[in-house]
């Protein structure tokens, strides 16, 4: 089945079950590429007659293959071969029309050897399945149980684990004169040895395992008993039996809670008086199977003490980010201000700030970052505290907003930008004055329900982007009954359960049509927001901030 692999910091395997696969931003494509310079619906992958091709869907960022920019043109699908290089804006993809080559399932290490032709012989196979089958020594099984239960309790390191597999393994057979455990990469099909033991320290030859036994034990989750002394190239000649090292082995899997292989557990001896048996390999595949629950337990553990202290530092995070909005808005007589923050994670991108400049005049500030979560709030700290400064030295729009998209792009992470914002209100001349970097234009309500967008030609390029951009300032008086609407893209976004967006539309027919009290008409829009919904899980920030002049 072919699959898209994204190569980021680690790489994500999807499979392509159907078609066309849409690739894009949006949580409703066939796979999501959460990067803030990939477009909404990107492009897709179209399947005819076996036969596998990429389309650009007019992205900004145009997608690339193989380095070639796509055309933008209707049918301008291009065929896609096994291990082709698709770019998404700046996110790497690779095309896999079939199942990628397995990576060695095992690595050369410290005595340990992987045979490409080993000359094993499978003696007897036996399927992973709990604690075996009892009627076969159930004695020796639960004394094998209990002893690695008693080993392992307490145990929360994973280091420490394998180790201990091995010094049970070596008491409970004495004839094992090697050991291995090799466990699976996350997110690979390789496998590294994580213990190893002998029990001699003399011992410095090299434990061979079969490529063959290993891959069959992985894909058919079952026990191997095998020996190699069949076709040993010595057991022809003359010598007696006695002098040959006989390799017998047994090596079964670890099973996960979903029953999925992680590791396998190998034991082998060198005494030709004491071969590993049938029955032996019922026991160990009893104790590999506690061993591996003990082993997943403890990786349990480990992650959900890691969840707790990143869920404890996310506390932290989001009362540091509540202390960067306002606490209180300006109470003015005749006015009012409304604002409401609502982030997808613990902390958001989502920004807006509203204060007095003197006696006479209030700053209103509005953002957007480019992204969500931890880098989002990153920026909206860092932008919040360079707006608090700037204002604190001028209260002229054009001055500030050069200022602060100067120090934005100081330093600035590339595709992490801020659509913003910024105007300064005189209560005096009852006059406002506006500059929009990038967002969406303010929706101004008049006294007599015509709705309007404010500015909606002036519109700048985001901060953050180009230090000497000029930004063009637009001023209009506020009439009585006069409200201004600022929200982010979480509001038209919203995402209904059958996928429907709330829309631009909704937005400007709930204005138009709100209660004659404006003040409540933040509130009202944020509630039938979260209405159409309907309890689906919020896919991106939302702020929303109102104010105006009471009739």
């Amino acid at each position: 089945m072919p699959r898209i692999v994204v190569l980021l910091n680690e790489e994500t395997s999807f499979e392509l079950t159907r078609f066309p696969a849409v690739l894009g931003r949006s949580p409703d494509c066939d796979i999501q590429v959460d990067n803030a310079q990939v477009s909404r619906r990107h492009a897709q992958i179209l399947e005819q007659n076996g036969q596998y091709f990429v389309e650009c869907l007019g992205a900004a960022n145009r997608t690339a293959l193989n380095g070639k920019l796509l055309e933008l043109r209707e049918r301008s699908a291009v065929p896609l071969q096994h291990n082709d290089r698709i770019k998404l804006g700046p996110v790497r993809l690779r095309f896999e029309s079939e199942a990628a080559e397995p990576e060695p399932m095992a690595v050369t290490s410290d005595g340990f050897e992987l045979s490409e032709n080993s000359s094993a012989t499978i003696m007897g196979s036996s399927a992973a399945r709990g604690f075996g089958v009892f009627e076969v020594r159930p004695e020796e099984k639960l004394r094998g149980i209990l002893k690695i239960n008693q080993s392992l309790a307490g145990q929360v390191e994973l280091s420490e684990i394998a180790p201990r597999i091995l010094d049970v393994l070596f008491d409970i057979f004495p004839q094992a004169d090697r050991g291995t455990i090799q466990i699976r990469l996350a997110g690979s099909e390789r496998l590294v040895p994580v213990a190893q033991k002998r029990r001699a320290e003399s011992d410095d030859e090299s434990v061979r395992l079969s490529r063959t036994i290993l891959m069959k034990v992985l894909d058919e989750k079952i026990g191997i008993l095998s020996a190699d002394a069949a076709n040993d190239a010595r057991f022809s000649a003359s010598e007696s039996i006695s002098s040959l090292k006989l390799h017998s082995m047994m090596c079964v899997p670890m099973l996960d809670l979903q029953g999925r292989p992680f590791g396998v557990i190998n034991l082998d001896t060198q005494n030709p008086m004491k071969r590993f048996t049938d029955e032996d390999l019922e026991l160990l595949l009893a104790v590999a199977s506690q061993a591996a629950n003990a082993y997943e337990n403890v990786r349990l553990l480990k992650s959900h003490l890691e969840k707790q202290k990143q869920d404890e530092e996310m506390k932290i995070a989001r009362s540091v980010q509540k202390a960067l909005l306002p606490e209180v808005l300006p109470e003015v007589p005749g006015w009012y201000f409304y604002a409401s923050y609502d982030a997808a994670q613990a902390v958001g991108g989502d920004y807006y700030d509203c204060f007095m400049i003197g006696e006479h005049r209030i700053c209103v500030s509005f953002g957007d970052v480019a992204g969500k979560g931890v880098p989002g709030a990153l920026i909206m700290s860092r932008i919040s505290s360079v707006v608090q400064n700037t204002m604190s030295f001028t209260d002229d729009v054009s001055v500030a907003i050069s200022r602060i998209n100067r120090h934005m792009c100081h330093n600035m992470v590339a595709g992490r930008f801020v659509t913003y914002t910024l105007a300064v209100v005189d209560l005096q001349s009852n006059r406002i004055s506006m500059v929009n970097a990038g967002h969406y234009p303010p929706l101004v309500r008049r006294a007599d329900g015509t709705v309007e967008e404010f500015a909606g030609g002036q519109i700048g390029i985001p901060i953050g982007i180009m230090d000497d951009y000029e930004y063009d300032v637009v001023e209009r008086d506020i009439e009585p009954g006069d409200l201004f609407l600022l929200r982010t893209d979480g509001v038209d976004e919203a995402m209904a359960p059958d996928g429907s967006l709330y829309t631009t539309e909704k937005v400007l027919e709930f204005v138009r049509k709100g209660i004659v009290d404006t003040s409540q008409l933040g509130r009202d829009l944020l509630t039938d927001v979260r209405k159409h919904a309907n309890g689906r899980s919020q896919n991106d920030d939302i702020a929303i901030m109102t104010f105006g002049r009471l009739p």
